[in-house]
């Protein structure tokens, strides 16, 4: 029920997702959804926590990914593979009942509890990633979280991009060198602060 919901939801926007709309698109008897989830607020909770395990499962893919690569380039570019992915076929609309859920979650303190942990699993990830590609095997955790946050909200962008239109990156490759770039440039912005303090 909760997948058709993510389909409602990417079709139709947070208005037009009903319980009767889900039980259509499930091919479910009239009245199956309310008997789950017997209020709007519930469905909409249940579809969220939804959403975030189907991102948690990407996520841990991203970690658990085995690749030719070598370590330091491995998870920025599964990353940015991922990113890709979601914009396209299930994963598009998965990306589009996110961003449609979380323009509810700020109302809803049981709605953004679930955004909430797939925030926390996608910047620790971003985390992993940036701490990847430090040099010399040093790592500065002020530098790694400045990184990771930039990282985390330059996705996000691209994410909701994708979502509205055109993409604004043309493949995962692209997208790891704009990612390795960033970081390198807070690295390089952040070093120089430090020299003037």
């Amino acid at each position: 029920m909760c997948d058709a919901a993510v389909e409602v939801l990417a079709q139709e926007g947070a208005r037009g997702l009903t319980h009767r709309k889900v039980e259509r698109r499930a091919g479910l008897p009239d009245g199956t959804t309310s008997s789950y989830f017997p209020t709007r607020s519930a469905l909409l909770r249940a579809t969220a926590e939804r959403v975030a395990e189907l991102d948690v499962a990407d996520f841990e893919a991203v970690t658990t990914q085995p690749s030719s690569e070598p370590a330091a380039a491995t998870t920025l570019s599964l990353l940015a593979e991922m990113v890709m992915r979601s914009a396209a076929g299930p994963a598009l609309n998965r990306s589009r009942a996110r961003y449609e859920l979380a323009l509810h979650a700020h109302r809803d303190a049981v709605l953004r509890a679930a955004f909430d942990d797939a925030i926390a699993g996608f910047v620790a990830l971003s985390e992993q990633a940036v701490t990847q590609v430090q040099p010399d095997g040093f790592i500065d955790r002020e530098l790694v979280e400045q990184q990771a946050r930039a990282v985390t909200t330059f996705i996000n962008g691209v994410m909701v991009r994708q979502v509205l239109g055109p993409r604004p990156v043309d493949s995962a490759e692209e997208l790891t060198r704009l990612l390795h770039a960033l970081v390198a440039g807070i690295a390089a912005s952040h070093h120089v602060h430090a020299d003037q303090v």
